[in-house]
Order: structure tokens, then sequence, then C-alpha cells
């Protein structure tokens, strides 16, 4: 049996195996293409962002006598100087609809513990 005669009875198997292979450079490319972008860097610095601020807002949660507008500012200030720090840009309607949709959530998963308590 030669090459040609296998190729011939098993060329659906070979034309998996090279759809498999084509897949596999466009990945490798697409990631190569990711890294080269930064785009790894800047999801990192997101995630730290995002960690700040949850920490913030539980200094902000913290202060007693502050109105809701006050701890939000509060918040952005903080936020407006640990952007600096990293060399980030600071969006800061971005970061305040960030901010404010994780506070909604936590008072959603916070009211749902409480009725369960009850």
């Amino acid at each position: 049996m030669n090459f040609f005669e296998w190729l011939g009875g098993n060329w659906e198997l070979v034309c998996i195996l090279f759809g498999i292979f084509v897949n596999a450079l466009g990945l490798a490319y697409n990631v190569v293409k990711y890294l080269r972008s930064g785009g790894f860097r800047r999801a990192e610095q997101r995630l730290a962002i995002l960690e700040a601020a949850r920490q913030y807002e539980c200094e902000a949660e913290a202060m007693e006598n502050y109105t809701g507008a006050e701890k939000l500012q509060y918040v952005l200030s903080r936020l407006r100087s640990f952007t600096a720090e990293m060399n980030v840009a600071f969006d800061e309607g971005e970061l305040t609809s960030l901010v404010e949709a994780d506070i909604a959530f936590s008072k959603r998963v916070n009211a749902d513990k409480s009725e369960a308590l009850e």
C-alpha cells in the first residue's frame, strides 16, 4: 500500500487533521497578536483597578455621616490617584458606572442574604 492509496482511503481523517492544523495556526497567531498588542497588560491593569475600587468602596461604606454622593466622590478621587500611579488613563464615566454597578450588586446580594436569614 503506497501513500496515495492510504490518502484516498482515509481522506476524511486527512481533512480533519488539516482542519485542526489550520485552526491551531490561527489560534497561535491570535495569541501572539494579543500579547504583542498589550491586551494582557491592559487586562491586568483593569483587574487591579477593580480590586482597588472594591477596597475603596469598603472604606467609604465605613464612613458615617456622609451621603452616597460624597462616598462615591471619595472612591473616585482615590481611583484617580491609583490610576495616576499606574500610568493609566482615568475614565471617570466608565469608573463611575463600574463603581455604581458594583455597589448595586453588593446591595442586592446583601439583601438576599438578609431575607434568607429571616
